[in-house]
């Protein structure tokens, strides 16, 4: 009787290999490819909407020139209404100017006046004299200030004699002199304290100042001539 000897089980087969030459070609293809890829990209697309046309412009604003000419313009046109209703005149503005030219000597005095009884009183007090004891103290700056005030009122035939030395020069300036008082205190009373108002409440401050220039320019030339 013969035995049976166990046989060895069979090796499993080794997997099957990749040619090494297939392999190769699949690498240098990947690489050629990559490599055209980052030579030649893309085209990016563009995803942002257009721009959308350009609107067309609005018309240009007014010049400004235009606006002050026609603010101060019609301002002026204002006040000399005024006048012509109360007066009856439509020249009423350039009489009152002609009035005041006449009467310059004793406008300026009264500006010196003014300005001498300011003088006075803050002279006083810049040498200190309001410091001094008892009633000379209080009395100091009023007393400076009066006194100021009454040679400012003497000062009218000074300036007609000043004028007639300066001649024609005197009369030529008599209507500056006249209309620039007045002017500046039309323009720091009201045209300066609604310079911060709305437009309507500047235009009624502006009238006086406006009115004011408009009659010294139309008196102005018969002076000249």
């Amino acid at each position: 009787m013969k035995l049976k000897l166990p046989t060895r089980a069979a090796a499993p087969a080794a997997p099957a290999k990749v040619p090494a030459q297939g392999k190769k070609k699949s690498t240098k293809a990947a690489r050629t490819k990559a490599k055209k890829k980052r030579l030649n990209p893309p085209a990016a697309t563009d995803t942002t909407q257009a721009a959308p046309a350009a609107a067309p412009e609005a018309p240009s604003v007014q010049d400004p020139r235009i606006r002050w000419a026609l603010f101060n313009g019609t301002a002026a046109a204002a006040g000399h209404l005024a006048i012509w209703s109360v007066t009856g005149d439509p020249m009423a503005g350039a009489d009152y100017m002609a009035r005041m030219t006449i009467s310059v000597p004793e406008l300026a005095a009264a500006g010196i006046t003014v300005g001498a009884l300011v003088a006075g009183w803050k002279g006083a007090a810049m040498v200190h004299l309001h410091r001094l004891p008892g009633l000379a103290g209080l009395a100091a700056r009023p007393a400076a200030a009066i006194g100021a005030s009454l040679w400012g009122q003497g000062t009218a035939p000074v300036v007609r004699d000043a004028m007639y030395a300066i001649e024609p020069w005197g009369t030529l300036l008599a209507p500056l002199l006249a209309a620039g008082p007045v002017a500046a205190a039309c323009w720091w009373g009201l045209d300066r304290r609604a310079r911060q108002s709305a437009r309507p409440v500047r235009w009624i401050a502006r009238v006086p100042l406006a009115t004011v220039t408009v009659s010294s320019l139309l008196y102005a030339p018969g002076v000249v001539l």
